[in-house]
């Protein structure tokens, strides 16, 4: 029986027709909303429980008022913080589970990126703690990637590398796009799972990751100092799911509990009586990602690419995964807002960019098609018998994923209220410039 069929769409959805208006995938809302102070749009999902997420689900999104963000809210919050006070309130949280012996005493997870970098050189050579390093693999590591996850052991630091079994995490990449459009989810399972799980075997209990996600737009009243306790545990693994799958339906296709392992999340009652803590560093000190860059770059031998990423105009975001670039399209296809608007939105809160210079990036680079790694990239989602078996392979209706399947794929995913079909091919019914010059005459 074949599970993952092709997708097909009507294209009389994206017509002109105002009544396509009314169709609306993924319950985001109707009515379309930038930001008037970082141009986010109202289609953002929020961080959540990856975990829980099935096929067909619903997302929440990100909340507005008087047309201004979340994360903008929280960022105005953050100018009548007194930091000097927040940094001592740290000094004392870290005493609490510093070491006397000279053993790891916190675990920080990443990517040994500028971020990631800076948070673990600053507990170490600041705050005088011994962190170990964790890194959860990318699929495809950029050269630059592993060059940064080399260079941080280079700079005084052990770092754990968990490299899933590749051919599970393929497999599991490419069911997700087929139920949910979202090739990166099993890497998020692992970079929210594993930092608190490895911990529990290290016995290391203080886990600090880098930014919390009120910075980019989860509910005012969640930013504090934890990270949700839904985002690592879970009460009962049979109520999980992967890839928009459950772990009874993965394991009929022939995988282990050790395939997923990697994927799962801590038992919640393990994690309450372990007293693991996951904490947020962004919240304890001023968080700008353009600091830590410069931070990294002065301490250690970081490097970037010579040519802006895909679908932005940054070079040094998220450039460990080749697989980054698909997601950021795919993100895209679906919320119509892509990596552009994520950089220019957090620039322009952080004072590094204005509304119009914004405005002009998102014009120019959001949503491009990621041309440069794309056969590699469908190469790397496409289930070949030889590699997977038969079981797996006739699974799918179309195992070989070349371009004219992700074509009928992204076109499935597109939601009618976002998108309409013209003799130019499909674009966005409402862009910026739409949203600006409406509310602004």
């Amino acid at each position: 029986m074949k599970l993952y069929k092709k997708k097909s769409f009507n294209l009389e959805n994206y017509s002109t027709n105002k009544i396509n208006l009314d169709k609306v995938y993924y319950g985001l809302p109707k009515n379309i909303e930038y930001c008037k102070k970082c141009l986010v749009n109202n289609q953002k999902p929020i961080m959540r429980s990856e975990h829980s997420i099935k096929k067909g689900d619903y997302v929440n999104t990100v909340q507005f008022k008087n047309g201004v963000c979340e994360a903008c809210r929280v960022n105005d919050l953050k100018k009548n913080i007194d930091w000097k006070k927040r940094e001592y309130d740290f000094k004392k949280l870290l005493d609490k589970y510093r070491s006397r012996n000279g053993n790891y005493d916190v675990i920080v997870p990443g990517s040994g990126g500028k971020d990631s970098f800076y948070v673990s050189h600053q507990l170490k050579f600041k705050y005088k703690m011994n962190p170990l390093t964790v890194t959860f693999s990318p699929f495809i590591y950029t050269s630059h990637g592993f060059k940064n996850l080399t260079n941080w052991t280079l700079s005084g630091f052990e770092n754990i590398l968990n490299t899933p079994n590749q051919n599970v995490y393929r497999l599991l990449s490419r069911i997700s796009l087929e139920n949910m459009f979202h090739p990166w989810h099993p890497w998020i399972l692992g970079q929210k799972n594993f930092p608190p799980k490895f911990a529990l075997d290290k016995k290391v209990p203080l886990v600090i990751y880098g930014d919390s996600p009120s910075e980019y737009g989860s509910p005012l009243k969640e930013y504090n100092s934890q990270y949700d306790i839904d985002f690592h545990t879970c009460e009962n693994l049979d109520k999980i799911h992967i890839a928009g799958e459950n772990l009874k339906t993965l394991k009929k296709f022939g995988l282990k509990e050790y395939d997923l392992y990697p994927f799962t999340p801590m038992l919640r009652n393990q994690f309450k009586k372990n007293k693991i803590k996951c904490l947020a560093y962004s919240y304890f000190h001023k968080w700008h990602p353009q600091n830590n860059y410069y931070y990294t770059i002065e301490n250690s031998n970081f490097t970037t690419q010579r040519e802006r990423t895909s679908g932005t105009y940054t070079q040094s975001n998220s450039i460990d995964d080749k697989l980054d670039d698909l997601y950021f399209y795919t993100y895209y296809i679906k919320f119509g807002m892509g990596r552009t608007v994520g950089d220019v939105s957090q620039e322009i809160r952080n004072g590094d960019l204005d509304i119009e210079d914004g405005k002009h990036l998102i014009r120019k680079y959001d949503g491009e098609y990621p041309e440069k790694n794309i056969d590699e990239l469908l190469k790397y989602l496409s289930i070949d018998e030889k590699n997977f078996g038969k079981k797996i392979y006739s699974l799918f209706e179309k195992p070989i994923l070349n371009r004219e399947y992700f074509e009928e794929i992204t076109n499935h995913f597109r939601s009618p209220h976002l998108w309409k079909y013209t003799n130019k091919g499909f674009q966005l019914r409402k862009t910026i410039d739409d949203f600006f010059n409406l509310n602004e005459n």
